[in-house]
């Protein structure tokens, strides 16, 4: 047998052994270990990513962001040392539960529950999709690893271990370094507010928000799949009010709604120079709406020496548009 084939062999009676070892981890007994460093990795809440880089015997403190609203897991992309792929399974991962003490850069010795194993095999890469709680929508492909289980946080922190799994191997692999970049994996919604102000200032009065024509509750924000929405705010007190909006991904949205009372309202477009009444009071601004009691009402207008008079019967929540246009025809006569 060649010096190759006794390498070959060689590592596949190692991995057996470390398959083995890491099997009979894997019943949950509290251990005790001492680690060459801790290195925190904090995942950023912006989408970005943090980067660090660890040794075979370092652990990694994932770091999660105080507002996980939107974030159901997060993704390792680790970049494998030439040396450790080169003796495959030689160098392996492990998440822990119940760490004690908290995990911190000047701690080196921990105790904790081993809970889930895993091995770089002799890829230069791996992508880890670890889900945040059980009920995720992390979708499985075939360029990452999706975790089946869901660790422990504590404090917002996550602790992984790397450690060798395998005996006789190079020296040169308690050397190698692991750059190891996390990001967050975020839930396909955005959240979406509505702040309504009441036209006098006040107390807003009761009112039903519609959402692509189903009625919400709004009253805590309401999570939205991104895209365009519609929106009517519907209210016995005010004028109904519609709205569109984009909602996007893991960002919050609010739609600000300015009420207008439910007393009917008359708009007037008239040319410069035309003098408006309306129930004989002279409107001197005629570019604002003008509000009106319900019932009936007469618009006047005044061109020099020519009056026109309307009526309206008005009635709540109803808008009057008053349309002046003055024409001018020309015709030819032989």
């Amino acid at each position: 047998m060649d010096l190759e084939s006794t390498r070959e062999s060689y590592k596949k009676k190692l991995t057996i052994f470390a398959i083995l070892f890491f099997l009979s981890s894997a019943v949950a007994f509290s251990e005790q270990f001492r680690v060459h460093k801790s290195v925190s990795l904090p995942i950023s809440r912006s989408g970005s990513k943090n980067t660090v880089s660890v040794g075979v015997n370092d652990c990694i403190v994932i770091e999660l962001p105080s507002d996980m609203e939107f974030i159901e897991g997060v993704e390792l992309q680790f970049k494998v040392p030439k040396e450790v792929a080169a003796w495959r399974d030689s160098v392996a991962y492990s998440f822990y539960d119940g760490i004690v003490p908290e995990p911190s850069s000047s701690i080196i010795d921990y105790n904790g529950i081993r809970r889930t194993t895993g091995t770089f095999g002799s890829s230069l890469s791996l992508t880890l999709k670890i889900p945040l709680k059980r009920n995720h929508t992390i979708k499985k492909d075939a360029y990452s690893t999706l975790m089946s289980s869901v660790p422990e946080v504590v404090n917002g922190k996550i602790f992984l271990r790397m450690q060798l799994a395998m005996k006789g191997t190079s020296d040169d692999l308690y050397s190698a370094q692991f750059q190891v970049s996390g990001r967050p994996l975020f839930i396909n919604k955005g959240k979406l507010f509505v702040q309504p102000t009441d036209p006098d200032k006040g107390d807003v009065k009761p009112y039903t928000v519609y959402i692509d024509g189903s009625q919400t509750d709004v009253s805590n924000g309401v999570l939205l799949t991104p895209g365009i929405h519609n929106i009517n705010l519907v209210s016995d007190y005010y004028r109904n009010e519609f709205r569109t909006v984009t909602v996007e991904q893991a960002k919050r949205h609010t739609v600000n709604v300015e009420f207008q009372s439910i007393e009917p309202m008359v708009r007037i477009a008239a040319p410069e120079g035309i003098q408006v009444y309306l129930d004989e009071t002279y409107v001197p601004n005629i570019t604002s709406p003008v509000f009106v009691s319900q019932g009936e009402h007469q618009i006047k207008l005044v061109i020099g020496d020519y009056e026109m008079v309307r009526s309206i019967s008005a009635l709540k929540g109803r808008t009057y548009n008053v349309s002046v246009n003055i024409n001018a025809t020309i015709t030819e006569e032989e």
